[in-house]
């Protein structure tokens, strides 16, 4: 059975070699299992045991810094739901980057809230670790992607000076402790930004729809990230890169924990193929966006917390 490609970025952003292998697998599936990333092992392990303590704590310490206004804090069970859909199986923590822009017109945002965490001890740090290590990684692979596409090494850099990146912990029960509800972790669907970058445990679950028509297991690797392209990124590259359906069930028997990074530009930055593609193909999916306000419009047509009446 196919499995997505696995390219060792050890030698780093700027090593022809590793540009031409990561350049390939996001043009031909999207996805990419990244070793040699250098974000250290307990880094990763004292990200997952925040993760559990905070997700098995009481309901009520959870639901204590769920921020229903904007994209951060709790995420309560089956509150993602699409148009026809049953809601996904799973809860969530949602941070955003720790460092906020001054501007108030920025703040005032809602990807750019302030992260209201929980009194656990270590928590807060713990996962800021985590978002700095891997938010360096996801910069470091898009250098690599604006040499692939022959533009400068820092273009996203640039666009992404004011990023509104988010970071989410992420508890799936077994599917079948959730059966009556969903039928999904998280149902088949593309994500919304430029990548995202993915740590998983090993009890696995999670499928790309691959090029080939099949869904592809994303085998757990321990010492792998496993990267994908974004909505934003397919449409800035003209549709060269692919951006592949995926989803999570959990079948495993266990409780399954990821953690995503998902990684965005600014919010003002104008999504237009002209710019990096260096052509615009016809028809709405390629016409230039303002990134932030799409993604918003997105946010809000799938969120349950953010359809409902905020509190005066």
């Amino acid at each position: 059975m196919p499995n997505v490609p696995s390219v060792d970025f050890s030698a780093g952003a700027a090593d022809p070699a590793t540009i031409a292998a990561l350049g390939a697998t996001f043009e031909s599936c999207g996805f990419v299992s990244l070793r040699g990333h250098g974000v250290p092992p307990e880094v990763i392990a004292d990200a997952f045991a925040a993760a559990e303590e905070f997700f098995a704590a009481p309901e009520a310490v959870k639901r204590a810094v769920q921020n229903r206004a904007n994209n951060r804090g709790y995420v309560p069970m089956f509150d993602s739901v699409r148009p026809g859909e049953k809601p996904s199986g799973q809860e969530a923590f949602s941070m955003g980057h720790p460092d906020r822009p001054e501007e108030p017109e920025l703040r005032a945002l809602p990807f750019h809230a302030e992260t209201p965490f929980p009194a656990l001890p270590g928590f807060e740090a713990r996962l800021t670790t985590c978002y700095r290590a891997m938010f360096a990684v996801g910069q470091a692979v898009l250098q690599a992607v604006a040499r692939h596409l022959e533009v400068d090494p820092g273009f996203f850099d640039e666009a992404s000076a004011k990023t509104y990146s988010n970071m989410r912990v992420v508890h799936y029960p077994p599917a079948e402790a959730v059966a009556e509800t969903s039928d999904y972790g998280v149902a088949p669907h593309v994500d919304e930004g430029l990548i995202t970058l993915l740590i998983q445990d090993m009890n696995g679950g999670l499928s790309v729809l691959g090029p080939d028509g099949a869904w592809w297991p994303v085998v757990p690797d321990p010492e792998a990230i496993v990267i994908n392209v974004g909505k934003l990124l397919h449409r800035w590259t003209g549709g060269r890169y692919a951006a592949a359906l995926h989803h999570v069930v959990n079948r495993s028997g266990k409780e399954r924990y990821s953690m995503p990074l998902f990684v965005h530009p600014s919010y003002h930055t104008v999504i237009d193929p002209m710019t990096l593609a260096g052509h615009r193909p016809e028809g709405e999916a390629f016409a230039p966006i303002v990134a932030g306000e799409r993604v918003l419009a997105n946010f809000k047509a799938r969120s349950k917390s953010w359809a409902e009446p905020q509190p005066a």
